[in-house]
C-alpha cells in the first residue's frame, strides 16, 4: 500500500516565541514532521508550538531536527494537531 504523496503541500502556520510571531509555510508534512520555511532567518528554541489556524485552535508541538537558511525540519512531538473545542 503506498502512502499519500507529501509533494506539492503548503499550509500557513505561526510560530510565537519571545515577544515575536513569525509567519511561515508547512511543505513536506507527513505525520511525523514538517519542513518549515520562512521569509528570513529566525532563531527558534529547540522547541516550541506551531499554530496552524490563526486563532490558535489548532497546534503541534515541535522539537527542531535541523535548520539551513530560511529552512527549518520539525519533528512533531504530539504525533498529532492538538484541536482545542471552539467557545
Amino acid at each position: 500500500m503506498r502512502l499519500p504523496s507529501t509533494r506539492g503541500f503548503s499550509h500557513s502556520g505561526y510560530v510565537k516565541t519571545g515577544g515575536e510571531i513569525y509567519r511561515c509555510e508547512l511543505t513536506n508534512m507527513p505525520t511525523s514532521g514538517a519542513t518549515l520555511s520562512f521569509e528570513g532567518p529566525v532563531d527558534l528554541p529547540d522547541d516550541f508550538t506551531i499554530q496552524l489556524t490563526s486563532d490558535g485552535k489548532v497546534t503541534r508541538h515541535c522539537t527542531v531536527s535541523w535548520s539551513e537558511g530560511i529552512y527549518v525540519g520539525v519533528v512533531f512531538k504530539d504525533g498529532a494537531a492538538s484541536c482545542v473545542a471552539p467557545d
